[in-house]
């Protein structure tokens, strides 16, 4: 189902709005790109000192490194230090479709994940409190980084490819300054410190080139993981996918999910919004927003669009803000930037 109606006198004044730093805002000092840029997940250099030679010894320095309370310790992303206050981009072009509209459907899981961590509620402690094992709950995670020495927490959420490796996230929680972020972490069903099925590692960390040579252009804040296995398990064929869809007009209704740490949120649970989606242009081209009270650590958190209750197709994630207006939740429009860089990841495989 669609919306079509819009909040066109707000327009009036996008001039005076500044962003809430969701998102990584730096002045833009280069032209925009098109395609993908992709890089290998590292260590920032203190765990690095901590690791045996090898992927397995990376992945026992990380589990050591990412402790239950450096996990609720860690900071909403909205605290980047290369986040700074942005005036809106009113005007441009409405988004609209930019090609033809495709959906990639999402996959049932080919195991059934074991609970190997137990702790705190069973349920979430916000809407939409699904329990542990829920499709989205175990498809939806906390993504845990450090950027400058600190520690950041965004989301994510598994997207169904054919390497059935990918975590689909905003591209600031990958990448800050045409840098990669370090001990990139993704836990799936993540509680209240608990990590319920353990902690996944990325392989490759992936953001639009447009975005990667200028984070100041939030219409291409997309990224990806490629996620390492996890005994023996892709992380898709373990959990299942959720589908993904681009150039499709704007105002569908759409179930929005993240781990808001910001205030009044704690970071400790599953969050869920639903409402339609509007055209952005009057505040920033090129992107879609949605009333939506989540905070800073929900960024990349999927839309997900012909939601039945377990599946749907990621269309849209949390992004970025502005002060005056935090009732509204803006994602760049899902076009040809999101058929790009799904097509650079969709055969990477671990």
């Amino acid at each position: 189902m669609r919306h079509t109606r819009r909040f066109s006198a707000l327009a009036a004044i996008a001039a005076i709005l500044v962003a809430i730093p969701l998102a990584t805002v730096t002045p833009a000092n280069a032209a925009p790109l098109s395609g993908s840029i992709g890089g290998l997940a590292a260590l920032s250099a203190d765990v690095a000192a901590t690791a045996r030679p090898g992927v397995a010894g990376a992945h026992e320095a990380l589990a050591r490194y990412w402790t239950p309370e450096r996990m609720k310790s860690a900071l909403p992303d909205s605290e980047l230090p290369a986040v700074k206050g942005a005036k809106a981009r009113p005007g441009g072009s409405p988004a609209r479709p930019q090609g033809a509209a495709q959906k990639i459907g999402g996959a049932t899981p080919v195991a059934t994940p074991e609970v190997i961590a137990q702790g705190g509620p069973g349920t979430q402690a916000y809407f939409p409190n699904y329990p542990v094992g829920h499709p989205v709950a175990r498809t939806y995670g906390k993504v845990f980084f450090t950027a400058s020495g600190l520690n950041y927490v965004c989301s994510g959420t598994i997207v169904n490819t054919e390497g059935k490796s990918t975590v689909w996230t905003a591209a600031h929680c990958n990448t800050s300054g045409q840098t990669w972020h370090y001990n990139w972490t993704f836990v799936p069903n993540y509680y209240n410190g608990v990590a319920p099925y353990g902690n996944w590692y990325a392989y490759q960390l992936w953001s639009t080139a447009a975005f990667f040579h200028d984070n100041n252009d939030l219409a291409n804040d997309v990224g990806a993981a490629i996620m390492y296995r996890d005994g023996g398990w892709r992380i898709a064929d373990y959990f299942g996918a959720q589908g993904i869809a681009w150039n499709y007009p704007i105002g569908y209704f759409m179930n929005a999910f993240g781990y808001p740490q910001g205030l009044p949120f704690t970071g400790c649970c599953l969050v869920g919004e639903q409402n339609y989606t509007y055209d952005g242009a009057g505040f920033w081209a090129g992107t879609i927003y949605q009333t939506n009270f989540m905070t800073g650590g929900s960024s990349g958190g999927a839309w997900l669009n012909w939601f039945d209750g377990n599946w749907g197709y990621i269309n849209g994630h949390n992004d970025f803000k502005f002060t005056v207006l935090p009732q509204y939740m803006f994602s760049p429009y899902y076009g040809n930037q999101v058929a790009g860089l799904y097509g650079a990841v969709r055969n990477i495989s671990t």
